[in-house]
């Protein structure tokens, strides 16, 4: 299961940075185009903002979460023991696990509607809304299952997943 997990988030992984690129590409065009020849790309911000920041920003999140690059704010945890930090942890888990089920599913019935219903984003091209909560649902359904089995790993004492975060409140 943590091969098939981490695939997943190598290929979201890719998608989020090519977004990345993409959006640098484009803003830096449309500027130089801009001020040169004064004739901006004018799809240039709705697929940006519509599409490319969404696969930028949630088809990373369950990648980051595994590296433990996230934010994370510990004032209290070191002083816990190992016991308790691993309680916590696993109540923490729960308790994402849940809010991202809520968010993939909540998503998924945006974009199953937008495609039943053939919605459109407004512009200067006619772009599919469906195909903006995509990444919403991709991202944080691969989120929901690196939760599960950061949970399970807690759970079971086996602390493979959660070496980094360890290691990183050992030092």
């Amino acid at each position: 299961m943590e091969k098939t997990i981490r695939w997943f988030e190598r290929v979201c992984l890719a998608l989020a940075i090519t977004s990345v690129v993409a959006i640098m590409l484009l803003v830096s065009y449309d500027s130089i185009v801009r001020y040169v020849t004064h004739r901006p790309l004018p799809w240039t911000f709705q697929l940006i903002s519509y599409y490319l920041m969404g696969f930028a920003l949630y088809l990373a999140i369950s990648a980051t979460f595994q590296n433990g690059d996230h934010i994370a704010l510990d004032l209290f945890r070191p002083k816990f023991s190992p016991l308790v930090r691993r309680i916590t942890d696993l109540l923490w888990g729960i308790l994402a696990t849940g809010t991202f089920v809520l968010i993939s599913y909540g998503a998924w019935n945006q974009m199953l509607h937008a495609y039943i219903t053939q919605e459109f984003m407004p512009g200067h091209i006619i772009w599919p809304a469906w195909l903006a909560f995509a990444p919403v649902v991709l991202g944080a359904g691969v989120f929901v299952l690196r939760l599960l089995q950061q949970c399970y790993a807690l759970v079971s004492g086996d602390h493979v997943v959660a070496v980094k975060f360890e290691t990183e409140i050992a030092e």
